[in-house]
Parts: structure tokens; sequence; C-alpha cells
């Protein structure tokens, strides 16, 4: 007994100093509720966050894929970033900021970033930033699984706030199928089914 007692602390020890905290999302988001029980992956999502002030925001998992993507996009656009603001941006989690204000966000310690000012990803017709990052992050992706880096391509998943305007859904939606991303998921809260309610007999009639 003494001695499953010393492994059981010492696994719950490891446990403790190796979990890591699932960061806090940068903008709170109340999602709508359904009936669905398709559960999305633990790793491997892109997520585009979209605030119930219709701002957008997007967070992609995997730091080697992150990493790719800020090399491409600052060779594809006049960012300017520095070795270490990539090095950041690789090991950082959602942001909402438009490309000209990206270098200010990095520049931010991490810890105060929750007083930036994000006026959000540009959607709109004209001036979409959100579809090239989307596309790069996809290709990045595909690159990493090439390489060994990440077993799968990229879940995309959609997280809006239920009271956020149909127009700011609507922009991301066509953002979405204009690069040929007809297949995303839609992230809503679980809701009790009233037809396996009923089936139970628990239901009211």
């Amino acid at each position: 007994m003494t001695a499953m007692c010393d492994v059981a602390f010492l696994l719950l020890t490891f446990f403790m100093l190796t979990a890591k905290a699932k960061p806090m999302e940068i903008v709170e988001v109340d999602t709508p509720s359904s009936i669905s029980e398709t559960k999305l992956p633990d790793v491997g999502t892109l997520t585009i966050l979209v605030g119930a002030d219709g701002k957008v925001y997007l967070d992609m998992a995997g730091s080697h894929t992150r990493r790719e993507l800020i090399e491409q996009m600052n060779s594809q656009y006049p960012m300017n970033l520095t070795e270490k603001e990539m090095v950041q941006f690789a090991n950082s989690g959602a942001f909402g900021v438009p490309r000209n204000r990206l270098k200010s966000w990095l520049d931010v310690e991490p810890s105060q970033r929750d007083k930036f000012v994000s006026p959000g990803i540009p959607t709109d017709t004209t001036d979409n930033q959100l579809a090239p990052w989307i596309h790069n992050a996809r290709l990045a992706q595909f690159k990493m699984k090439q390489e060994g880096k990440v077993k799968e391509e990229y879940v995309i998943v959609v997280k809006a706030d239920a009271s956020t305007p149909y127009d700011a859904i609507e922009e991301v939606i066509h953002t979405l199928t204009d690069i040929n991303v007809n297949k995303f998921n839609l992230i809503t809260s679980m809701e009790v089914n009233p037809n396996k309610v009923g089936a139970m007999g628990g239901g009211e009639k």
C-alpha cells in the first residue's frame, strides 16, 4: 500500500506540473444552443471567433503551423515582423487585428494584451484580410502534415455569439466559400433533444 501511495502521488505531481492550462479566449462568446451531438477534435482546429459586436478573431492550433503561416504572411504582405515577433506569434493564441497592427499587438506583453483594443480582422469585400489568413494557414498545416509534424489537416470551426449580427456571420461564410472552403463546423452549446426525451418517456407531451 505504501508503494502504491507513492506511485499515485508521483503521478499526481507529474500531471500537475506538466498540464497546460487552457488559455482564456480573446473574446467572450456565448454560443447558441442546438441538439447536435457531433463532437469536435481536441487538436487540429482552426477557429474563427465572432463576437457579439461582429468583430472577427482567428486562432489555430500548432506552433509549427503558426510559424510557417506567419513567415508566409510576412513575405507576402508589408508587415515587417522581426524574427522575435514571428516566434511570439507562433506561441501566442487568438488574435483580432488588421495586418498593419499585428506588429503593435505582438510588441505588447501577453499579460497586457487583454487591454489592447482589437478592432477585429477585416472581412468586408473592400479589404477582406480573413481570407488570406485562412488560406495560408491551411497551406501551412498541409505542409506540416507532409513533413510529419502534424497528423491531420485543419478542421475549420466558426464560433459565434448567440447575439452576433447575421451580417457578420454571412461575411465569414462568404469568405470561406470564396476560398473554396465548403466544409466547416458551427460551434453550439448542447441542448436537450426533445425527440429523445419523448422517446424515453421523460418529456412533456
